[in-house]
């Protein structure tokens, strides 16, 4: 009886060990714990769906510290993954590096739609012969958003194309020997999975619209972090996790009678661990743990934990930091600042470990010329993060769900304005003045954001139309941290000058 297992992990970003390097106690996480799990045989195929090699304080450091010893691509060997596909997140410091990366690798990478400049895959379908001659044809893909947030130097001598367009005639040549066929995407669903309603009518995520048009079996999606129980659409078995490997999928698939059965759970990644890849990476674990706990200063007072909710209306003391830092950095009017899904707080003894905790990001600033149309236009898709259920304020279930976006929530510093979350979408802006004079259409401003807002990065695409004045080359991280080389304090200013009403 022919038959066959598949583990399949995502958006690892880099974390290895069972931490989230902000809880000091050991969690349920991490490719160490994950692989803990895994039993290969000649019948079970370890697949990965991209956003490997950014994300985590430990790749910090070795990016920080140009050390060339390559932990993950160490760690997916010694756990022995077969396949990976790419994440967006892979080409965050260009291609060449991905190369480097990717050359370390035994995984054999799948991504269809990363073609050359003439069009030709890189990094084409497969199909895997198992012992007991089953075949399995993997093709994988990754959003063609990447176009939209990388700098094309990043993407230089390549291309990402359509995942849908380019798909369609590879899997047409898989079913011709394959038994079943298996896309691995990064990118994740475009419908609320219970109604069916479109959430977003972006390329950034199509995984619905793959279960529709490419003649698949199974789709293992990423990207989003959600956490998508097994289930079927449109005839197609489709799943998600969280990133950080807190779970991992197993699938089983069996030939009875003819047909193709499937069995699939996620699972927790549990709290056993591979203790030969510990032993491998724990040296360089030891230099990241030391570094992240390096003092900064002594803050006169902590800065308490507070909702996403209360800081998107009111701010704090963090946040009125990174805007002093990046108005200082920049000479901008204006500065928007994220919030983030990490609880926001610091401690009396400020270390490393709590600015990264504070800015996971490691994004660089940019400053653009902005009118004063696309201001409020942008703010008006900001005010979308409110909403209003049997009178009490919410976070908008459109920003938590099928991934959760605090991050896409801007406050804009040097401003004075206000919404109104009684009134309907795109009339909330109810007050916008720049140094008490009333925001006019035509007039621009000089305004620094991160540079994936800058891209367009959360649906801002009036941001990336506008003039690109400054591009920086140091990360807001690296930024925030040089802050306290001349100052032992948080900054009093800027001033949030916000109000909501709803």
């Amino acid at each position: 009886m022919k038959n066959f297992k598949l583990y399949y992990t995502s958006d690892v970003h880099g974390y290895l060990f069972p931490t989230d390097y902000i809880q000091t106690k050991q969690q349920p996480l991490g490719l160490i714990n994950v692989a803990a799990n895994y039993h290969k045989d000649e019948q079970t195929i370890i697949v990965d769906g991209g956003d490997m090699y950014q994300g985590s304080p430990l790749l910090q450091y070795l990016q920080k510290h140009h050390e060339s010893f390559d932990a993950v691509s160490t760690a997916m060997n010694m756990a022995g993954y077969d396949y990976v596909t790419l994440g967006n997140h892979d080409f965050n410091f260009g291609y060449r590096e991905l190369q480097k990366h990717l050359s370390q690798l035994d995984a054999t990478v799948i991504a269809e739609n990363v073609t050359d400049n003439a069009g030709h895959t890189l990094y084409p379908a497969q199909v895997k012969v198992l012992g007991d001659g089953t075949k399995i044809g993997l093709i994988g893909l990754v959003t063609d958003y990447i176009n939209v947030w990388e700098s094309p130097e990043h993407l230089k001598g390549i291309k990402i194309e359509s995942p849908c367009i380019k798909a369609a005639k590879t899997i047409k040549k898989l079913r011709e020997t394959a038994d079943v066929v298996i896309g691995i995407y990064h990118g994740g669903y475009e419908r609320d999975l219970s109604t069916g309603k479109v959430v977003s009518d972006t390329t950034e995520n199509i995984a619905w619209q793959l279960t529709q048009e490419l003649d698949l079996d199974i789709l293992l999606t990423g990207h989003q972090h959600g956490n998508v129980q097994p289930q079927m659409i449109n005839d197609v078995l489709t799943l998600q996790m969280p990133n950080q490997a807190k779970m991992y999928a197993e699938i089983n698939g069996v030939l009875k009678h003819g047909q193709w059965q499937f069995q699939a759970e996620t699972k927790s990644a549990g709290v056993q661990h591979r203790q030969d890849i510990i032993d491998a990476l724990q040296p360089l674990q030891s230099k990241v743990e030391t570094w992240l706990d390096q003092p900064i200063t002594q803050l006169d007072s902590a800065i308490k934990v507070e909702a996403p909710l209360y800081l998107a209306q009111y701010g704090n003391a963090i946040l009125k930091w990174i805007a002093n830092v990046q108005l200082a950095t920049s000479n901008a009017d204006i500065t928007l600042v994220s919030l983030n899904n990490n609880p926001s707080s610091l401690p009396q003894q400020l270390t490393l470990r709590h600015i990264l905790q504070n800015y996971p990001f490691d994004n660089t600033l940019v400053k653009k010329r902005v009118s004063g149309k696309v201001l409020r236009a942008s703010l008006e898709h900001t005010a979308q993060y409110f909403a209003v259920e049997n009178g009490v304020l919410v976070v908008n279930p459109a920003w938590l769900t099928p991934k959760v976006e605090h991050y896409n929530y801007d406050l804009a510093f040097g401003i004075d304005y206000a919404f109104d979350i009684t009134r309907p979408l795109g009339q909330r802006v109810t007050k916008l003045k720049y140094k008490g004079t009333d925001v006019q259409e035509d007039d621009y401003f000089d305004v620094a954001m991160n540079n994936y807002r800058a891209v367009g990065g959360g649906n801002y695409q009036d941001y990336a139309q506008s003039e690109t004045i400054l591009t920086g080359d140091q990360s807001v991280q690296e930024l925030l941290v040089a802050y306290f080389d001349t100052h032992n304090q948080l900054p009093k200013t800027p001033d949030l000058q916000f109000l909501l009403k709803y």
